[in-house]
């Protein structure tokens, strides 16, 4: 399994649940295992997973999320 593949079912593996994840929690936990932003990138591509910027008030905030619909 090449390692882009090994990344996308780590990350399926998080996101499975159907929850939003912060994705900054995802690049920290993705960079302990070994995996770099190119890899994190590619497999949330190959996943098609979705985004969600939280605002507060009318304002952005800097909080992304990362979440997988359902199928």
């Amino acid at each position: 399994m090449k390692k882009n593949e090994k990344c996308a079912a780590w990350l399926k593996s998080i996101l499975k649940d159907g929850d939003m994840h912060l994705c900054e929690i995802i690049r920290d936990a993705a960079k302990a295992e070994g995996y770099t932003r190119g890899d994190l990138k590619a497999a949330r591509n190959a996943l098609g997973v979705k985004t969600y910027h939280m605002f507060d008030g009318g304002e952005a905030t800097e909080n992304w999320f990362w979440y997988l619909e359902e199928e």
